[in-house]
């Protein structure tokens, strides 16, 4: 029958059998995780984003819902909110510039009072644009005006973010001045070589660039039970499409 021994250790051996199966799968799945990372990193031509955003997934997608509700209701592009988001303030709800802009779009005292008057909304304070919601709400809507009033050039959307951050009467004046020297309409390529602020060619730049990122990515999607805002204490902007 054997010794005692002998018994204990042919009991043993399908033990770590298992063990040595159950480390081994381990570590085809690791492998395998970590090549489709790696893929999807390379496939996105932006890895170090894609890596941030793995590390913090709930803060890069936390706004997503809030983003597609607000920009559909603007007939913006949720994808450009999102990247415009993303430059100002990297998902940072509480984020506040050196001028007084304020939470996610970095939105100033006046333009949030244009939209509070535009918008029929009382008792409007300035501590309000840390409130996610609120906050997209208005740059949203500043941002669907800027598009608005540029629509008649061949791509609205450089002109828009040169006025998102410098202002239109800079943007204005930017333009007369290549007018000038082309003698002929200034279109969206030839004016943001002439942007002569290299704080605002940097920013049309890098949020074009992030724009093209998302598209790459197709659709943004809502998250499922994925709203940050906060809508009991976020004011009605009906007429935003009107104004």
């Amino acid at each position: 029958m054997g010794s005692r021994k002998e018994r204990t250790e042919i009991r043993s051996k399908p033990f770590k059998r298992g063990w040595h199966y159950a480390l081994e799968l381990g570590a085809i799945l690791f492998l395998s995780l970590i090549s489709a990372v790696a893929f999807l990193m390379v496939r996105s031509k932006d890895p170090l984003y894609v890596l941030r955003e793995l590390k913090n997934w709930t803060d890069y997608r936390r706004y997503d819902s809030l983003i597609v509700r607000i920009a559909a209701a603007h007939r913006v592009d949720p994808r450009l909110v999102k990247a415009v988001i993303w430059r100002e303030s990297r998902f940072q709800s509480d984020m506040q510039g050196r001028n007084g802009e304020r939470g996610l779009m970095q939105v100033s005292e006046i333009a949030a009072r244009d939209w509070a008057a535009a918008n029929n909304v009382p008792h409007f304070e300035p501590a309000q644009l840390l409130d996610p919601e609120i906050n997209i709400r208005v740059g949203t809507w500043y941002l669907s005006k800027a598009l608005q009033r540029w629509n008649d050039r061949d791509d609205a959307v450089p002109f828009a973010l040169a006025e998102y951050n410098a202002g239109r009467s800079r943007v204005d004046r930017w333009i007369r001045a290549a007018m000038q020297k082309g003698n002929g309409p200034v279109e969206a390529e030839s004016f943001q070589a002439s942007i002569p602020f290299p704080s605002t060619a940097r920013y049309v730049r890098t949020i074009l660039a992030r724009y093209d990122f998302y598209k790459r990515r197709g659709p943004l999607r809502p998250v499922d039970g994925g709203d940050g805002g906060n809508a009991q204490n976020a004011p009605p902007d009906a007429k935003a499409n009107s104004s």
